[in-house]
């Protein structure tokens, strides 16, 4: 399971690549994506809410496509096709990066409600944080100061900051083409 300071940067990325494509730039649009980046993880607070264990629903409906698909329709709605295509694409990043967990099954819920099956990684690229579960959130909190712990939140972070520099280079490849393109139309 990957932490948010990595679904942060690769929903900004994300944002970048949306804004190549489409009039949205600016800090609004990064924000919003990588805010909606984290979104899906707020599922954990539903399982405290209801006074269930913090994982009873983490990665169930809010890791799925329809989720995904319900989020960029809202924003689609409410503020234009531009803003739906960066909520949809922001908010499934989220689940791309979970799609990379180095545990094999993953925590996404991709076809919920369709289907109950947890998909295994696409790639093992974003490596287990083994801290403290089960035990309350300051534990929890508390355990990710212990260096072996810290250290995989930081193999994750930078592999994040890894995969947004690689899609600030892609966005950048793609505005030269249109720009390329529109210098070259009659």
């Amino acid at each position: 399971m990957a932490f948010p300071p990595a679904h942060l940067l690769v929903g900004v990325g994300f944002a970048e690549l949306v804004g190549a494509i489409t009039p949205l730039s600016g800090w609004k649009p990064r924000l919003a994506a990588a805010s909606l980046a984290v979104l899906p993880d707020l599922d954990i607070i539903v399982g405290l809410v209801g006074e269930r264990a913090g994982s009873a629903y983490h990665g169930t409906f809010t890791h799925s496509i329809f989720a995904t698909l319900v989020i960029g329709a809202l924003a689609w709605l409410l503020a234009g096709p531009a803003w739906g295509m960066l909520a949809a694409s922001g908010y499934g990043s989220h689940l791309l990066v979970d799609l990379l967990d180095d545990r094999g099954r993953t925590n996404v819920l991709l076809g919920w409600p369709f289907s109950q099956e947890y998909p295994y990684a696409i790639a093992r690229i974003f490596p287990t944080v083994p801290f403290e579960q089960g035990h309350g959130l300051l534990p929890a909190a508390l355990s990710l100061l212990e260096p072996d712990v810290f250290q995989q939140l930081a193999i994750q972070t930078m592999i994040g900051a890894a995969m947004l520099a690689f899609l600030l280079l892609v966005s950048r490849l793609v505005r030269g083409a249109t720009r390329l393109h529109r210098t070259s139309a009659p």
